[in-house]
């Protein structure tokens, strides 16, 4: 189908089908109709560019007419938009159904649905489709519920199995339930991960197989010399997933090991748990600072401060509008480097100003994560900076409340 609306035939001839049509008449036989995930195509059927709906719908019939065994459509519009558009889409298959049933109250429509596991909840951006909205619009749907992991992504499941229950979840709580069909996947993907798509020359990492395909990689009839000169055995590990109920299957690897398996970790290092996976992780750093000859060494107590400022065990620390004064003499002119010892205890303090001599300088942290909140850590002040033998000041402020 084109952008015009008209309807051209592809695929398996029909004159080919109909033996199986005559002779399977159990069977729902249905005229599919796609845009092949042209969104160009989609957009004009929904805005009627040029009468592209009108002409659409009257194709509709045309081929209904044309092949009166048909049980009726099966509708594949893909690539519809965000849902800025949901209510043009909503509208689009309103008017199949009321062509086709005006035609003929007793042809069924099917509609093809993306996975989603809530409103706006596309993994893949089709945000048009509101399961609600269109489920007065079908006698059956179909949804595509495979396809979260694809060529472009990083391997894992086609069908993760907690993608799965949200989709039935959702689709059989705002859809009548008996016109729900889900999609399972008979295909999976062979994805190189060892380079880029770019150096290797190709637009994705992944290659869809069939289930015998990935068999015959297995067991070596395909191989990763593009038939020329043989490959080396090679080792290949391979498991059940039997939470997402799929094979994996790993060339050239020789072991395998989670997180948890390191001979020995130390904090900030954990275990954790994630999606049933054992990481090793951190949600923080413990920052180890060296230093070379120390000239002068001043703890955080300050000589002298204004506004709200309070100091224990060499510690100052700072409240609204606060301000430390800190004096120290070089013995002697020369380049230095100088670094101060921080902290930001709270998430709306999160900005401090340090100025040496006047320079001032302004140290922030990021409040989506920060890996020594709430402890303390040194920065450079200055490097390399040239002082005078003699007196210098190092004044600390706070940053504005929750700057």
């Amino acid at each position: 189908m084109g952008a015009s609306g008209t309807i051209t035939e592809s695929g398996v001839a029909i004159s080919d089908m109909l033996t199986y049509v005559n002779k399977y008449s159990h069977i729902t036989w249905l005229l599919t109709v796609r845009n092949d995930g042209t969104s160009s195509v989609f957009t004009a059927l929904r805005e009627n560019t040029d009468g592209a709906q009108d002409t659409f719908l009257t194709e509709l019939v045309r081929i209904m007419e044309k092949y009166p065994w048909c049980a009726g459509v099966d509708i594949d519009l893909e690539r519809g938009g965000d849902y800025s558009t949901h209510t043009k889409s909503t509208a689009l298959f309103r008017n199949i159904w009321n062509t086709v049933k005006a035609y003929d109250s007793t042809k069924k429509v099917n509609i093809c649905l993306p996975g989603m596991n809530s409103v706006n909840g596309s993994v893949g951006g089709e945000n048009w489709c509101v399961y609600a909205d269109l489920n007065p619009y079908c006698d059956t749907a179909a949804i595509m519920s495979y396809g979260m992991a694809w060529a472009g992504s990083a391997p894992g499941p086609v069908s993760p199995k907690d993608w799965l229950d949200g989709i039935y979840d959702y689709a059989s709580r705002v859809m009548t339930p008996v016109k729900v069909f889900m999609g399972l996947p008979a295909y999976g993907w062979n994805w190189q991960i060892y380079d880029t798509p770019e150096n290797l020359g190709e637009t994705y990492r992944g290659v869809s197989n069939t289930y015998y395909a990935a068999k015959n990689w297995m067991t070596g009839k395909y191989n990763f010399t593009d038939d020329n000169a043989p490959q080396p055995f090679i080792p290949i590990l391979a498991y059940w997933d039997d939470y997402n109920k799929v094979p994996y299957a790993f060339p050239q690897v020789y072991d395998f090991m989670e997180g948890r398996d390191a001979a020995s970790c130390e904090y900030p290092q954990l275990n954790g748990t994630y999606n049933r996976h054992h990481y090793l992780t951190a949600y923080s750093k413990q920052q180890k600072a060296t230093f070379g000859t120390i000239y002068v060494d001043h703890d955080g107590t300050p000589d002298s401060y204004s506004g709200i400022v309070s100091s224990e065990n060499g510690i100052a620390v700072m409240g609204d509008d606060g301000s430390a004064t800190y004096r120290f003499t070089i013995p002697s002119s020369g380049t230095y480097d100088i670094a101060v010892k921080l902290c930001y205890p709270f998430w709306d303090k999160n900005g401090i100003y340090v100025s040496i001599d006047g320079s001032q300088s302004h140290f922030t942290e990021s409040r989506l994560w920060w890996p020594y909140w709430r402890s303390t850590f040194w920065v450079s002040l200055a490097d390399g900076m040239t002082l005078s033998a003699g007196p210098h000041t190092i004044t600390v402020s706070v940053d504005a409340k929750g700057v």
